[in-house]
């Protein structure tokens, strides 16, 4: 119990004057200024809109409510299938 007393003596001894000397300075919101590269490398990395028009898409969830969809419109249904779980934590 000492030990965790300890830790936790020491933790706070190393935080506080920090948290006193953030919350003492005063942050003002401004507005960035990019450089030109900036700009540049950020318009290769966002999608326009022609390379977005997947989302125009009207996707179904539930594979029934595709099949019945594709089947009214005479379309192909596309089934994307994974196993695990989607974040990697299998």
């Amino acid at each position: 119990m000492s030990h965790f007393v300890n830790n936790t003596i020491a933790t706070l001894l190393l935080l506080v004057p920090g948290i006193r000397l953030y919350a003492g300075e005063a942050h003002s919101l401004r507005t960035l200024k990019f450089s030109r590269e900036n700009a540049r490398l950020r318009d290769f990395v966002l999608s326009n809109p022609s390379e977005a028009s997947f989302q125009k898409i009207p996707w179904r969830t539930s594979v029934l409510q595709g099949i019945v969809d594709a089947q009214k419109n005479d379309k192909p249904v596309m089934i994307y299938l994974m196993n695990g779980h989607p974040l990697g934590c299998t």
